[in-house]
């Protein structure tokens, strides 16, 4: 199977990591409104992708998130007086209805931002440090 890749700019062959195993990470939507065709058609095209390395053999582990904490959620959610969770998860629910109306696979998990922000806060503190760092650094050979 060939794949385009696009540092290269050219298709190459598909070489796993770990033989007969693909992991596919896929951003999902921002859940502040209905699903519109450029959702589906993400979700459609990685689906196929995971459909074709399932029929070669391939044991394959889709991931797709849900940004449910968002700029966009805050102000829907304040305007229409619900709270964040309540507003995303009326998404959530209409995204995945959505997609299995066009018989689209649940993938193997959908983690949802806001379970992760300890963690996110975290990895910007430490980017942080290291530009922090680098910019000592920096100041000591210039």
């Amino acid at each position: 199977m060939l794949i385009y890749d696009t540092k290269l700019k050219q298709k190459v062959p598909f070489e796993p990591l770990i033989e007969k195993k693909a992991n596919i990470y896929v951003c999902g939507p921002t859940v502040y409104d209905d699903a519109h065709l450029g959702h589906a058609r993400s979700a459609i095209a990685f689906d196929l992708l995971r459909r074709t390395l399932e029929l070669s053999g391939y044991e394959v582990v889709l991931v797709r998130n849900f940004t449910d904490i968002d700029d966009k959620i805050i102000n829907k959610a304040f305007k229409e007086n619900k709270s964040i969770q309540e507003l995303s998860s009326i998404y959530i629910e209409s995204y995945t209805r959505d997609l299995n109306a066009l018989n689209v696979k649940k993938p193997s998990l959908e983690p949802k931002a806001s379970e992760y922000l300890d963690a996110m806060v975290r990895m910007i503190e430490t980017l942080l440090e290291k530009i922090s760092l680098i910019k000592f650094l920096m100041g000591i050979f210039i």
